[in-house]
């Protein structure tokens, strides 16, 4: 009689554990590890085929996305000794699936400004809020002198 034990104890094991659900599937949303992000800031250039300049800021968030992604986008000038003016800003707010990009893509936001000579940078105020968590830094972008110049013109 022993022998039909074994099965059933089996039997109950594999039921309970195929009840599982992984941490952050719904039950409890603060469960689990944050949602990665990765946000990256390029030096201003000029836009293609408009008169104007472009400081982006790119990123991508893994599933299921982050609850948000606060992105302060500045354009900013030198304006002598290393003293930085922001001349444009712009600032978006996207949650959920809309941070998501697929994997070696970006999704990509802007702050523009018409074009006119001086040395130019981005800098980008990020924070991401995923399960309870707040991560954010500030990135600045390498400067661009004249970015609506042609490198091909004298």
């Amino acid at each position: 009689m022993p022998r039909p034990i074994v099965p059933v104890a089996l039997l109950v094991a594999f039921t309970l554990v195929s009840a599982c659900q992984p941490a952050g599937s719904g039950r409890n949303e603060t469960a689990g590890k944050p949602v990665h992000c990765t946000v990256i800031v390029d030096g201003p250039k000029k836009a293609d085929g408009a008169e104007h300049i472009d400081g982006r800021a790119r990123f991508r968030c893994a599933e299921p996305g982050a609850t948000s992604l606060t992105l302060k986008i500045q354009l900013q000038k030198e304006s002598g000794n290393d003293n930085w003016k922001t001349v444009s800003a712009k600032s978006y707010t996207i949650t959920g699936k809309s941070t998501i990009a697929a994997e070696l893509k970006y999704q990509t936001r802007l702050a523009s400004l018409s074009c006119q000579t001086g040395t130019f940078r981005t800098v980008v105020d990020w924070t991401r809020t995923s399960k309870g968590n707040k991560e954010g830094d500030n990135l600045v972008s390498g400067s661009v002198k004249d970015p609506c110049k042609s490198l091909f013109t004298s």
